[in-house]
């Protein structure tokens, strides 16, 4: 009985070393993939919207106003369409419309009047 205790001790050493040697190869292989540096640089995904002077990017600003305008760039253009947002909670719902379709900041741009904010602010 006691050469089986020494045999299963013996086994259960040898199991502890190999584990021990491969979990610090694999700590070693990944440090070294983590200072590589990356191919491709990120892009940004902060939501930047624009103002514009251009009275004629906002022809919706009579009764009823849309002061806030959403353009595809062309690589998007096939599934997004040119769109403008209302007055009230426009740009919350424009950002929420980047998201939806997980825009990055070189696919679209993002405007709003500039003679809307300034007659808003003028308001107030």
């Amino acid at each position: 009985m006691a050469k089986r205790t020494s045999r299963t001790n013996s086994a259960l050493e040898k199991n502890l070393a190999s584990l021990n040697t491969k979990s610090k190869q694999s700590k070693a292989t990944s440090k070294k993939s983590s200072t590589t540096p990356k191919a491709k640089a990120k892009t940004s995904t902060k939501i930047t919207i624009v103002q514009s002077r251009k009275k004629d990017l906002f022809p919706h600003m009579g009764v009823h106003k849309y002061p806030y305008r959403f353009e595809p760039m062309p690589e998007i253009q096939d599934r997004l369409n040119l769109a403008w947002f209302d007055e009230h909670y426009g740009d919350e719902r424009m950002k929420d419309h980047i998201r939806k379709h997980k825009l990055k900041s070189h696919q679209y741009k993002c405007y709003v009047n500039y003679w809307w904010l300034k007659e808003k602010s003028n308001a107030k």
